[in-house]
């Protein structure tokens, strides 16, 4: 078991380098992070997942804490 834990974590690990060298290599060459999220934000809106997740995250606290109150 711990053979195929090395190959995930040596996955991840070759995955998560070549992001840092992708984003590098973006920043080098001129890009900004302001422009990748307003691309990113109009090709998949950003915040509509934002607004749908945070919606749904306050929606179950709440449930939750009624649930919690109702019971003393």
């Amino acid at each position: 078991m711990s053979k195929g834990w090395k190959i995930v974590g040596t996955i991840v690990l070759v995955l998560v380098l070549f992001g840092a060298i992708c984003i590098g290599v973006g920043f080098m060459t001129g890009g900004d992070l302001v422009d990748i999220y307003t691309t990113l934000n109009v090709r998949y809106n950003l915040i509509g997942y934002w607004d749908r997740w945070s919606q749904w995250f306050a929606d179950s606290f709440d449930a939750i804490m009624q649930g919690v109150q109702q019971l003393f």
